[in-house]
């Protein structure tokens, strides 16, 4: 899966919350589970207040928005 910085995704939870998942950094030096780090926002967009960091593993369960 190609991913770079900017691209934006989908994550559509368990719990019926809708996350808005922005990539703001990649860093190839980091665990794997830890390579992107992004900005999330819920369906309201309230910003989840810090960069947290996910893996291929994780955005692959995302749903890739296309402009």
């Amino acid at each position: 899966m190609q991913t770079n910085i900017g691209d934006k995704y989908i994550f559509h939870s368990e719990n019926g919350m809708d996350y808005s998942i922005h990539i703001v950094n990649i860093n190839d030096f980091r665990p794997d589970n830890e390579r992107y780090g992004v900005d999330v926002y819920d369906g309201n967009g309230n910003y989840a207040g810090d960069v947290m960091f996910f893996g291929d593993d994780f955005l692959q369960k995302c749903e890739k928005i296309t402009n």
